[in-house]
């Protein structure tokens, strides 16, 4: 009993620190956003004098060099604070097949986080408020080349650096899988838009399964492939609306192929969520004041994110 105690000390003084590192996390990625704006903004205006403030604007707000700056910033201090390097050994090899695999996944689970997400839309609507804004920051394509690279290459990158290379190795003497699902759920609630986070929090799991089995490495390749499709589809079905159309229908194929898939895997599936561990560390994670506040925080523009019609 007396070593139970000193475990769960330790683990809530752990869970403290992940929850100082998230707010200072959560600050830095704001300020430096703000920053960076308005030195953008600024040579714009002072250099280019035929551009009034109104294009100014739309062209800081379309740009990705603020966000990318922040994402780099924001994951280094979160690696300082708690002093976890991330992990990018090689674990078991993985074949094209096997990321082919993933992908189809992927791209399964998303079409289940639309269907969960239909009846809080529709709860939404009859309330008043519109996920439409929400979904179109999600599915969105890029306007500017800085916001592709930004959506391409440095967010999949840096957020996987951050969950799954820092945030989930500092979990895992808690448990493996406890590690996956808490990072997982802490992924979905840093997008803050109630419309991708179902979809970001299951897809998570993927991400954090694919960096424990295989490499941190191939989490970020498939992070890469998941934005890639959204803005390639974003582009197309901007200009051919057909594109919409055979998208369902590639997702609906998806998501028939991962019920096999997973039917196929339900054991080895089966196996990792029956892992336990002697330590009751969901509960104390939940019960830390700093991180319950963290949720409440990101939980509360996550729903913000739903506009009043």
């Amino acid at each position: 009993m007396k070593n139970l105690e000193i475990e769960k000390k330790k683990a809530k003084k752990e869970f403290l620190f992940l929850a100082i590192a998230i707010i200072v996390y959560e600050f830095l990625f704001q300020v430096v956003v703000l920053g960076v704006d308005f030195m953008e903004m600024t040579v714009l205006l002072l250099g280019f004098r035929e551009i009034q403030w109104e294009q100014a604007a739309d062209l800081v707000y379309n740009s990705g060099i603020a966000l990318s700056i922040a994402s780099v910033i924001g994951f280094l201090t979160v690696g300082l604070i708690l002093q976890q390097m991330p992990s990018f050994q090689k674990k078991e090899k993985i074949t094209l097949k096997t990321m082919l695999v993933f992908y189809i996944l992927m791209q399964g689970l998303q079409l289940l986080g639309n269907y969960i997400l239909l009846p809080m839309a529709l709860l939404a609507e009859n309330m008043g408020y519109s996920f439409e804004e929400a979904a179109d920051m999600a599915s969105g394509s890029s306007v500017l080349f800085s916001a592709f690279i930004y959506s391409v290459i440095v967010a999949p990158i840096a957020e996987e650096i951050l969950c799954r290379g820092i945030v989930m190795q500092y979990l895992e003497k808690y448990g493996k899988h406890f590690a996956v699902l808490i990072t997982a759920f802490l992924f979905g609630l840093l997008h803050q838009n109630i419309v991708q986070f179902p979809i970001t929090m299951m897809i998570g799991i993927l991400f954090g399964y694919l960096a424990q089995r295989y490499s941190l490495t191939a989490a970020i390749v498939l992070h890469v492939l998941n934005n890639l499709s959204v803005e390639i589809t974003g582009w197309l079905g901007e200009k051919f609306s057909i594109v919409w159309t055979l998208d369902t229908i590639f997702l609906f194929f998806c998501a028939f192929a991962s019920f096999f898939l997973l039917w196929k895997k339900r054991k080895t599936i089966s196996i990792f969520f029956k892992q336990k561990n002697d330590l009751p560390v969901v509960r104390w994670f939940f019960t830390t004041p700093l991180m319950l506040l963290v949720i409440a925080y990101f939980l509360f523009f996550t729903i913000k994110s739903a506009t009043l019609i």
